[in-house]
């Protein structure tokens, strides 16, 4: 009968060649590197607001960030629009049921709409942390929240050269088909119960108020008042729909019309 074999990351590590071993621990020491670079850098540009268009610390979109990342730690220099830059890199497998597996620091997720169009991007530094400009924040560094509820497309552009090369990445290669992988909202995020009865009887027509809400946070509003009865919690439901499709494309939008 076949022995059961379990291991942990580190008993494998131990069981691998003695040249295994040193690939393995190479490979996990320049990932701990490029989290370093990519935390260093992000910590930096921490509270920069976001401005569509902006290229400084004055103000920055998340495509013009991604660029600065890029061109300051790696000295690459990365196309200016998110509609771009997806075209680049092979592609990273994004898994529901085990978000996170297989993410390498530097890799880049990008928002994608309904119909298959970038609206935004953001990126990996290890730990479960992202950095990105976000509308109406500015640079944030946040956890897998940043991926939740969206349509996502992964990119990897930090691909490894070949054996003797003088650098440690190569050429990026063209990237292929954009297939988003729909991410869905963790059961922990709920409605707020008072915005609930609030909204079973009034109409929702100022979203001001609420410009900073994770898409999440509507999402769940949008199907608690799809289960009550009334006239006013469908309304309100509908709107919020519209909500959600507009915060996926507002930037597409953007991107359309161009940098500043």
């Amino acid at each position: 009968m076949a022995k059961k074999l379990t291991a942990t990351a580190g008993t494998l590590l131990k069981e691998l060649p003695k040249d295994g071993q040193a690939q393995a621990k190479s490979l996990e020491g320049r990932a701990a590197q490029r989290a370093a670079k990519l935390r260093q850098f992000a910590f930096n540009w921490l509270g920069t607001p976001y401005l569509w268009g902006g290229t400084t610390k004055n103000g920055i979109d998340c495509s013009g960030y991604l660029r600065e990342m890029y061109r300051t730690i790696y000295n690459v220099e990365l196309p200016r629009t998110t509609k771009e830059q997806i075209d680049m890199g092979t592609d990273v497998r994004l898994d529901p049921r085990n978000l996170g597996k297989g993410f390498e620091p530097g890799d880049l997720f990008f928002y994608v709409d309904s119909v298959g169009v970038p609206n935004h991007v953001v990126t990996y530094i290890g730990g479960g942390q992202f950095t990105h400009s976000a509308g109406g924040r500015g640079v944030v560094v946040e956890g897998m929240k940043a991926l939740w509820g969206r349509r996502i497309v992964g990119r990897r552009v930090l691909v490894p050269a070949a054996a003797g090369s003088r650098t440690d990445y190569g050429p990026i290669p063209a990237a292929g088909p954009i297939r988003a992988e729909e991410i869905p909202c963790p059961p922990s995020v709920r409605a707020v119960a008072e915005e609930v009865r609030r909204f079973r009887t009034e109409p929702l027509t100022d979203f001001g108020p609420y410009k900073n809400r994770e898409i999440c946070e509507w999402k769940a509003l949008k199907q608690a008042l799809l289960g009550r009865p009334g006239t006013a919690s469908q309304a309100n439901a509908a709107r919020i729909d519209q909500q959600i499709e507009w915060i996926e494309r507002i930037d597409a939008v953007r991107e359309e019309l161009g940098p500043h």
